[in-house]
């Protein structure tokens, strides 16, 4: 009878401990994904301007300085001309919005993350977004 009991009192630390790893992975993983890989720079225009080469392409390439680009250098009320001044010509455009690649972030590598730009009827910004296509 002890030794069943063992076993019973093994095999559920043995559970605990799974689940606990289980969540501890999902949750760095949501967060790499999601916020993470997107506050880990500063803006640094060469980066950003940088060639885009093919083994770059599948990369990360402009996430890492997206967050701080949409918190602290695209205020509300700026121009479309500064927006281009700052990023340069953006990748996808309409006459409300700007979008620039920024390259595979979610960690699977499965498709791309963009920076948007959104603008009022007067060419000026309202908000900034990164969102995953």
């Amino acid at each position: 009878m002890g030794t069943i009991k063992r076993i019973m009192k093994i095999g559920a630390i043995s559970i605990v401990a799974f689940l606990s790893l289980v969540a501890i992975f999902l949750g760095a993983f949501i967060w790499w994904s999601s916020v993470g890989v997107f506050s880990t720079q500063t803006f640094d225009s060469s980066r950003w301007h940088a060639p885009i080469s093919d083994e770059r392409d599948v990369t990360c390439y402009r996430g890492g300085m997206a967050n701080y680009i949409r918190e602290h250098l695209l205020k509300v009320g700026e121009s479309k001309q500064f927006v281009e001044k700052l990023l340069g010509k953006p990748d996808f455009v309409t006459e409300s919005e700007y979008r620039y690649i920024l390259g595979m972030c979610s960690g699977l590598g499965l498709d791309y993350d963009d920076l948007h730009v959104y603008f009022d009827g007067d060419g000026r910004i309202t908000h900034a977004a990164i969102i995953q296509h």
